[in-house]
């Protein structure tokens, strides 16, 4: 298997990266002979190591259901000023371009550069990033290149950010965006240094009329001007990706890492609610056909316990482990021909849950969307990001050294997944960073999932209600 680490500012971006790298340690259901290892984020904040635990660490916040946050270590140094309001005006010979950048807002967009694409594009920071972005191209002289355009647009929105006060700040934050097969991670760094990494291929010359080689330019001036380090790498083959995806998971990532690098600093930046006001985020679901008989049902809002029965030892540790890294509270109760094989009962069971978790997302208002974890246990490392988005899809990067454990078939785990992600209507990526235990690997992959489902469904009082999506709708 090979292995490569980028890392830049910090942070890192593995694929197939060896070893797990020494962080602060949670623990959490585990086989008796692993210990577990939980790379987190809640609000860019990561989790640390405190030794090996046999039970979850949390931190309950007063009035808040015993469903919170967890433990988050914050830098004890002073806040610095921020501005929640940033006007600049960035001039060349040829163009004027205007950007009004507020932090207090909830995403609402106004772009107008003459680049349709880069309009919709800059649509994306603002309703990912929750920020109120106007940016206008007040003066454009006649024969005017898009490449002008598109640098001066870059460098105006990169001198607003440098408005805010965040530079020198030496915060880190990252994010990763999946958009359908595209997957993309971008992470920041405030230490007041401009360094771009743009470890991006795009492998058609256009989106619409807009020309793909213009947006490392466009980064490129932004980075500048804002005093800041930004990696972006794309994390799926170019060649099976669609351009727009990568383009625009690329702004996505970028708007939610800013945003938590900004919520780092910003002494008024709220918590983030594990739950709406008092609404109840429930569902059950039951499912009946000659083959099966599956019951589930769901608390979106529970506290991670799980009574799971499936006759299908393996199963049940999955999903047990998926309930308690999510917080989720989940029932389940199947029986299915398990004397054929085990496929159908995995299966049925999947399309169940995948179908109470979308009754209990319901519009999916308000909620963070995305979410992404890394876990280690034992020797393995697995990486997973997903997206709330109502368009399914897996991206599967594991591969299982046995073909089974005990009697389970490793085969399933993939199928498992795709039928969650199918009838939820959830964007899915796991990838297998490290690890040769099958059992490791597949219960690292579990933990994973939830940990990033936890921060997926998690309210965000800031959206006010709204969906985090530029169209409105999901």
């Amino acid at each position: 298997m090979a292995a490569a680490a980028f890392s830049t500012m910090g942070l890192a971006f593995a694929s197939r990266a060896p070893a797990c790298t020494p962080f602060r340690r949670v623990s959490v259901q585990a086989p008796a002979r692993a210990s577990v290892d939980v790379r987190s984020t809640q609000n860019g904040h990561k989790l640390s190591p405190t030794g090996a635990f046999r039970t979850r660490q949390r931190t309950v916040l007063p009035g808040s259901p015993a469903r919170s946050l967890r433990t988050v270590v914050v830098s004890a140094m002073s806040p610095p000023k921020v501005s929640r309001e940033v006007t600049k005006v960035v001039d060349t010979k040829n163009v004027s371009v205007k950007v009004q950048l507020g932090l207090d807002g909830v995403g609402t967009v106004h772009s107008d550069t003459g680049l349709p694409f880069l309009d919709h594009m800059i649509d994306q920071l603002g309703t990912h990033g929750m920020l109120d972005l106007s940016v206008l191209v007040e003066k454009r002289e006649e024969g005017t290149s898009d490449e002008e355009v598109n640098n001066t647009v870059g460098a105006a929105i990169g001198s607003a950010i440098a408005g805010l006060g965040l530079h020198e700040t030496k915060v880190q934050a990252e994010f990763y965006s999946p958009l359908d097969e595209s997957l993309q991670g971008v992470s920041i760094d405030l230490s007041g240094n401009s360094s771009l990494k743009y470890d991006v291929t795009i492998p058609t010359k256009l989106v619409g009329r807009y020309e793909t080689r213009l947006m490392e330019p466009f980064y490129a001036a932004l980075v500048k001007e804002a005093s800041i380090g930004v990696h972006i790498q794309r994390l799926t083959p170019a060649k099976n990706c669609n351009s727009h995806h990568i383009i625009e998971a690329t702004f996505k990532a970028f708007a939610r890492a800013m945003r938590q690098a900004i919520d780092k600093v910003d002494a008024r930046a709220p918590q983030v609610d594990a739950v709406k006001g008092g609404e109840a985020r429930t569902a059950s679901t039951h499912r009946e056909t000659g083959e099966t008989s599956i019951g589930v049902e769901m608390s979106l809002d529970g506290l991670g316990d799980a009574r799971v029965s499936t006759s299908i030892p393996l199963l049940d540790r999955q999903l047990a482990g998926i309930a308690a890294a999510s917080g989720i509270s989940l029932t389940v109760n199947a029986v299915g021909d398990t004397h054929i094989d085990d496929h159908h009962t995995v299966e049925d069971t999947a399309i169940v849950i995948g179908k109470t978790l979308q009754s209990a997302l319901g519009d999916r208002s308000g909620i963070n969307r995305m979410g992404f974890a890394e876990v280690c246990m034992g020797g393995a490392k697995v990486h997973a990001t997903l997206d709330l988005s109502g368009r399914p899809h897996l991206g599967f990067d594991c591969d299982f050294p046995d073909e089974r454990v005990g009697d389970y078939d490793t085969q399933l785990v993939e199928h498992t997944y795709q039928s969650l992600a199918n009838n939820s209507g959830m964007t899915l990526h796991i990838r297998q960073l490290d690890g040769a235990d099958s059992e490791e690997l597949i219960l690292a992959a579990a933990q994973a999932v939830g940990e990033a489902l936890r921060m997926g469904i998690q309210y965000d009082d800031r959206r006010a209600g709204k969906i985090a999506s530029s169209k409105g709708v999901l």
